[in-house]
């Protein structure tokens, strides 16, 4: 079972907080002497506490003297380079809350222009109300997903090759599409057909009574049988 999260607070009662004085340095000092041992490095420890005139130190008094002096004796950027106290850790933990302010707003736009996409598509908000910046995010909100569902439809069109000799893929159940997608689908098959170049031989020639000709599409593999046009004559 999971230990129950300590919250970082002031304790009030005065033997609560004594009590878990004494169990903390306790696992402090043992924290100590294994980051020593296994890391194979110099390490000593001097708490200062109001419930004990002397200190707790480890290992000894005069080994932490030693390697305190060793320390004072390097360079003043190696002393500094890695220090840590407690002005930088409040500067660290405001910096990251900043950010998670940062990212939780922009998530918050964007569900917000979400939402307001939707309103505008079943008509319950007009466009005219809109001012200039919620016009803005709202076209970067429509353009994100229409560049996210083009990427899918993309994919589907156009799978990645596989390497010879590779085991077919298994296969992938295909998500139900929303309307817009179904919609951009349909409105690139359109385009896609249009743009398709017809056939040289697509188009014959009609000839009617009367000296009138008239380019027709054929249909493919069966322009040359008259009785396909009926009386009219082909050229």
């Amino acid at each position: 079972m999971a230990r129950k999260k300590v919250q970082l607070q002031w304790i009030m009662d005065d033997t609560a907080r004594r009590t878990t004085y004494k169990k903390r340095v306790k696992g402090l000092m043992k924290k100590v002497k294994e980051l020593s041992i296994l890391c194979g490095i110099e390490a000593c420890a001097v708490v200062y506490s109001p419930y004990d005139p002397q200190p707790e130190v480890w290992p000894s008094p005069m080994e932490a003297v030693r390697v305190i002096g060793e320390f004072k004796c390097r360079p003043e950027n190696d002393q500094t380079k890695k220090r840590f106290n407690q002005e930088n850790y409040i500067r660290q933990r405001v910096a990251k809350a900043k950010d998670q302010v940062v990212k939780q707003q922009k998530k918050n736009r964007r569900t917000e222009m979400e939402n307001l996409m939707y309103q505008c598509q079943a008509g319950g908000k007009g466009l005219q109300d809109l001012n200039i910046k919620d016009s803005s995010d709202l076209m970067w909100s429509i353009d994100d997903r229409l560049k996210a569902v083009g990427q899918k439809m993309e994919y589907f069109h156009h799978p990645a090759p596989q390497p010879s000799g590779a085991a077919a893929p298994a296969a992938v159940p295909v998500a139900q599409k929303t309307p817009l997608e179904v919609a951009l689908e349909s409105l690139e098959n359109q385009m896609l057909m249009d743009l398709t170049p017809r056939p040289t031989d697509s188009l014959v020639t009609v000839g009617y009574p009367g000296g009138q000709d008239m380019m027709l599409p054929g249909p493919y593999g069966h322009y040359e049988d008259p009785s396909f046009w009926g009386h009219p004559f082909f050229t």
